[in-house]
């Protein structure tokens, strides 16, 4: 059965200094058994507008403090795919808070995706100091590190993976080619 738009779920909620106790809104009807959104954007400060499309969560944010309470309410643990964070160069020290990811944790699927979009405003280009501050804050909120992109307008992305059943293969066969060589 193929569905229209208007039947898919669809979920966005604004927060700044003039309702900071925003609550989010959902098109799904309560009790409803849908599938959960797989993709949440959080946008810090004005980088960028972004109008919501079925199955993802959007949240525009303008208080560092509200960063790590993004996801409250609005998505369910192992439920994303894919977690962006888009924020302006010249908004990432005031908006970006480094120790929300561990809070993010739990909301994402193991091998989920999180990226950090760190936008070039006018002007201004995204430092390797900025991406410094982005890995860190990916790795200690136990995510892994897996690629770094510089765009011809300065911007930065910054991938990394939540570690997942797969990785943990890796890392027993890695440990058994270990034990095999000692043996020898």
């Amino acid at each position: 059965m193929k569905r229209k738009a208007s039947d898919c779920t669809e979920r966005t909620i604004a927060m700044s200094e003039e309702n900071p106790e925003a609550q989010p809104t959902s098109a799904m009807p309560e009790g409803d058994t849908e599938a959960q959104p797989t993709t949440a954007i959080v946008v810090l400060g004005e980088a960028m507008f972004f109008k919501p499309h079925a199955y993802i969560i959007s949240i525009t944010l303008f208080l560092k403090e509200q960063f790590k309470d993004a996801l409250d309410q609005m998505a369910v643990h192992d439920s994303l795919d894919t977690m962006h964070v888009v924020v302006k160069t010249s908004d990432l020290e005031n908006l970006y808070d480094t120790e929300a990811i561990k809070e993010f944790y739990p909301y994402l699927k193991a091998g989920a995706e999180f990226q950090v979009h760190v936008i070039a405003g006018e002007n201004e280009t995204s430092g390797e100091e900025d991406a410094i501050v982005v890995r860190t804050s990916l790795v200690l909120g136990g995510l892994r590190f897996k690629d770094q992109a510089l765009g011809g307008d300065g911007s930065r992305i910054v991938t990394a993976t939540k570690p997942g059943k797969d990785d943990l293969i890796e890392e027993d066969e890695d440990e058994d080619e270990d034990e095999d060589e000692d043996e020898s």
